[in-house]
């Protein structure tokens, strides 16, 4: 496992080359099926839009903003970016316009699972097995160079933006008391190129980021362009999910919140977000959503969607594909 410091993070990264045109739809190896949307009704209910409080966004602004101007003051060419968002039922990303584009400098990515904060929905087992083949979809698309590979858990509070909750109250998304983390200085020690971080309670996303409709989180760091390619390069990432919710490995069908969450359905989402990839298209009719003649809801149907209407879409589809192959398509 790769145990960096972020001086050394900030100051050298290993080079990687890679093209930067996608292949053409003749080269994906994953077909564009439509997503398992089975059990749905000819009266599929309609869902609110989701609400943000716009206090707790602003706070989460300031918290960054705070964060990365004292990285700079320090010396660190590293910037913690406004996080992705994932949430059920139609919804806007309020961070949507606020990101930069960043890939990995790296081939080969390591991630660590924080065993100690799974769901109780699922056996352990069952759910670190779906946590592996969520990034098993995105390591099975061919004709990119990006992979990613577990390690262990080294236990202890390595999580370093899980918010700190003080008598019902949010005080910042940091976890004040990590000590992977110097808040001071603006400056942070990861475990790994990614960190899993489990399952928080409701309060986390309700109180810090501002809606119980929020499923999942991805936070991530970039510093400096070590390799020339007009990238930030993307140091490290968190991934929070939330425990407010049923998840369920099978059975999570469209429209039916009463049908669970789809683990690895969320987190091949998450994942893309981990490795780069942002939201991609939206729905093609706002209300009510249902199935079109061509079997798709969104335009374009992909994993990485911008929120979720419950079902199974586990596998990359072409959009996704091609995203993913923009950042890290293989030379020749």
């Amino acid at each position: 496992m790769r145990r960096l410091s972020m001086l050394l993070l900030s100051s050298s990264v290993l080079a990687l080359a890679c093209a930067e045109q996608p292949a053409g739809p003749d080269q994906l190896s994953n077909p564009e099926i439509a997503p398992s949307f089975s059990g749905r009704s000819a009266d599929s209910p309609s869902f609110p839009e989701v609400e943000f409080d716009q206090d707790v966004i602003a706070a989460i602004i300031q918290q960054v903003d705070d964060f990365n101007a004292k990285a700079e003051a320090a010396g660190a060419s590293l910037q913690l970016h406004y996080p992705r968002l994932f949430v059920v039922g139609p919804g806007t990303d309020p961070f949507g316009q606020l990101r930069t584009g960043t890939r990995w400098p790296l081939s080969h990515l390591g991630y660590v699972l924080d065993g100690a904060d799974f769901t109780a929905d699922l056996p352990p087992a069952t759910v670190e097995a779906i946590l592996v083949k969520s990034y098993e979809n995105w390591n099975d698309v061919g004709n990119t160079v990006i992979h990613a590979s577990q390690n262990a858990d080294p236990g202890g509070n390595y999580d370093i933006l899980d918010g700190t909750i003080v008598a019902g109250q949010c005080l910042t998304v940091f976890d004040v008391t990590s000590p992977n983390l110097d808040l001071v200085n603006g400056l942070f020690f990861p475990v790994d190129d990614i960190v899993v971080g489990g399952w928080l309670d409701d309060d986390y996303f309700n109180l810090c980021l501002g809606s119980s409709d929020i499923i999942g989180i991805t936070w991530w760091f970039s510093g400096g362009d070590s390799n020339g390619d007009n990238y930030a390069d993307q140091l490290y990432v968190e991934q929070f999910y939330n425990n407010n919710f049923t998840w369920v490995d099978q059975g999570s069908m469209f429209l039916d919140p009463a049908s669970g969450i789809d683990l690895e359905t969320i987190a091949t989402h998450e994942n893309g977000h981990a490795l780069g990839l942002g939201h991609f298209g939206g729905p093609l009719e706002k209300q009510p959503f249902t199935l079109k003649p061509n079997g798709r809801v969104f335009n374009p149907e992909a994993v990485m969607n911008p929120f979720y209407l419950w079902g199974e879409k586990r596998l990359p589809l072409k959009t996704d594909v091609a995203g993913l192959r923009t950042l890290y398509a293989r030379k020749g």
